[in-house]
């Protein structure tokens, strides 16, 4: 009923158009200039070349003669090829993100994908990827927050780069506990088990490119990962709308 009385306002009272981030006027209601500045910014970092993290100011980056690491992608494999994000978990960005995710705000799904989109076109060992899969969310998660986020922004990934999109084959068998606020110990702990493969035909000899909202840690995603790997699939890739720093 609250949503009937705010679209019939909308209609009588038409609201400015505003940038989708922060919230200024932006006369075709995309993002302003100064949101594009500070996105365009964050293609000037240089990134983990296996997590995509970002580094802190004034972090060191070591050199491994492929790329810089950081030290987690120094003393650990992971079951994913690359990661790579948008922007950091920060800022307006991290802001647009939490609306989008927790205010039901799924319009903004098309902004955040374009940054993504933008970080794909800047990897060209993305060029390989032939299926897009969405991280799932359990059924019980699913019916209270009403959408995936995954999901929604692995449909305008796919329509941005004409690839098609599985939401499907990957699925999460059981709810498990939200990963803030866990250590990394105990979110790898917390998702042990949780994703399964329906359709391993679907992604067999596939390399894929799964679709997140955040990086923090890398659980998620490398849970994701090793259950598609498990199944069949030749190779994975991580891309989401924002990833966290390292020191």
């Amino acid at each position: 009923m609250l949503t009937i009385w705010k679209d019939l306002l909308d209609l009588i009272f038409p609201r400015r158009p505003e940038c989708p981030f922060c919230g200024a006027a932006s006369p075709r209601g995309e993002l302003c200039g100064g949101c594009l500045a500070t996105m365009g910014s964050y293609h000037g970092e240089r990134p983990c070349t296996r997590c995509g993290r970002l580094a802190e100011k004034g972090a060191a980056l070591r050199h491994n003669g492929a790329g810089h690491l950081c030290y987690d992608c120094r003393k650990r494999e992971w079951p994913f090829t690359l990661a790579r994000a948008g922007g950091p978990y920060e800022g307006v960005l991290k802001e647009a993100i939490h609306r989008f995710k927790y205010a039901g705000r799924r319009s903004l799904a098309i902004h955040l994908a374009a940054l993504m989109v933008d970080a794909y076109r800047l990897e060209p060992r993305y060029q390989t990827a032939g299926l897009i899969v969405p991280v799932p969310l359990s059924r019980e998660k699913l019916r209270l927050r009403g959408f995936n986020q995954a999901e929604l922004l692995a449909v305008e990934v796919g329509r941005a780069l004409g690839m098609p999109v599985n939401g499907s084959c990957l699925v999460k068998d059981f709810d498990t506990l939200p990963q803030a606020g866990l250590n990394r110990v105990a979110r790898e702990s917390n998702l042990k088990g949780a994703f399964s493969v329906k359709r391993p035909d679907v992604i067999r000899d596939q390399v894929v490119l799964i679709i997140d909202d955040v990086f923090t840690t890398g659980s998620t995603m490398s849970a994701a990962a090793a259950a598609l790997r498990r199944a069949g699939a030749r190779q994975a890739l991580g891309l989401t709308a924002a990833t966290g720093r390292y020191i």
